[in-house]
């Protein structure tokens, strides 16, 4: 009986290996990896390092960036009937939990913002997880292209308006243009009119408007891009610094030294810390490697049957590709500060669960299914 368990479950790992999306697999890793070996360099908060606090930082990070590992990989083990199934569930929980976050006493606030959740253990900022799961809510809204009725584009939009409001009142203006990214590519692929999708965009900016007008934290920071002369330009100076010292080749892992000055260089600005240790070259492999898992997943979605995939792999590679994006332009003072993460590689349990969610649905969507 043993013996039959064993060959089973031998069975179960060989199929899943043999099916496995493995380009992707090494590319996940290989970023995952990167971004413990910076955790290894970096307190978190920035100023000064001691060793004691880069030490704890490397062995908390490891211990998510192995919980996340054992996340997407087990994750990618499912099938599509089980994804299909309990994902509405999940979205809904997901969905309160993002709730609690602007309830005074329930939700942490920080720098003006109600966005994270104290669980002792970990402090979750459950947008990260909410964002993954939105894919896939809107792509099983979504998927019959048959369908005449305007239902499923009520339903989708009622779910984006209730996240949306959330967004604004904690408020997370990154986060709200992310989740607008995602909603929009989902309604382009689901042959939504394009004059409604104007309409839509419209609406997202009349959000960020009022954002602007309403929060001071939110104002500071466009002012700030738009009149540095005039604001505490200090942060974004530095991350730009941080290139110019960096080079073509940069001055070496653990080298760098502006990182030390950089407020939330473990998180925000992290790309400016890769571009001043590892140069313009560093910088230049770790967005080729992004482009490629895009440009895979991409190709894979266009050349999918299956409606549910392709509009599931469609919004998660945009949510993936936009934020990797917005984070990099903020650190090269392209657009304002937003407080984004870059996917894989910035410090923090919730930024790396919400990326393992994620990769655990597209390898289980890349999966080879045989007819």
């Amino acid at each position: 009986m043993n013996q039959e368990n064993n060959k089973n479950e031998l069975t179960i790992v060989s199929n899943w290996w043999l099916n496995i999306d493995k380009h992707l697999l090494i590319c996940f890793l290989t970023l995952s990896f990167f971004g413990l070996n910076m955790s290894f360099t970096i307190k978190p908060g920035g100023s000064s390092v001691d060793q004691v606090s880069v030490f704890n930082a490397f062995t908390i990070q490891s211990v998510y960036l192995l919980i996340g590992v054992l996340i997407f990989i087990s994750i990618s083990f499912f099938e599509l009937k089980a994804l299909k199934k309990y994902a509405p569930f999940i979205f809904v929980l997901s969905l309160i939990i993002l709730a609690i976050t602007i309830f005074p006493g329930l939700g942490l606030e920080r720098k003006g913002s109600s966005r994270w959740l104290d669980l002792i253990i970990i402090t979750l900022m459950p947008i990260e997880l909410v964002k993954p799961i939105f894919c896939i809510g809107l792509a099983l809204i979504l998927e019959n292209k048959i369908e005449q009725s305007n239902k499923k584009y009520v339903y989708s939009f009622v779910l984006y308006f209730f996240i949306s409001l959330i967004l604004i009142i904690q408020p997370d203006i990154g986060q709200l243009a992310i989740i607008s990214s995602i909603f929009v590519s989902s309604f382009f692929l689901s042959g939504f009119s394009f004059l409604a999708l104007v309409g839509i965009i419209f609406f997202g900016l009349i959000s960020f408007i009022g954002i602007y007008f309403l929060n001071f934290n939110v104002q500071n920071r466009v002012n700030t891009f738009f009149s540095p002369e005039q604001y505490d330009a200090s942060q974004v100076n530095r991350s730009i610094n941080a290139f110019k010292e960096g080079g073509f080749f940069g001055v070496g892992q653990g080298e760098g030294q502006l990182k030390n000055a950089l407020q939330e260089s473990h998180t925000d600005y992290i790309f400016a810390v890769i571009g001043e240790e590892y140069g313009a070259l560093g910088c230049l492999i770790i967005l080729l490697l992004f482009f490629y898992i895009a440009y895979r997943v991409f190709y894979r979605a266009y050349d999918e049957k299956d409606h549910f995939i392709q509009l599931s792999l469609f919004s998660l590679t945009v949510y993936l590709s936009f934020q990797t994006l917005v984070h990099c332009a903020v650190n090269l003072n392209l657009i304002p500060s937003t407080g984004m993460t870059l996917p894989f590689i910035s410090y923090g349990g919730s930024s790396i669960l919400g990326i393992a969610l994620t990769l655990g649905l597209i390898l289980l969507l890349t999966k080879k299914r045989h007819i």
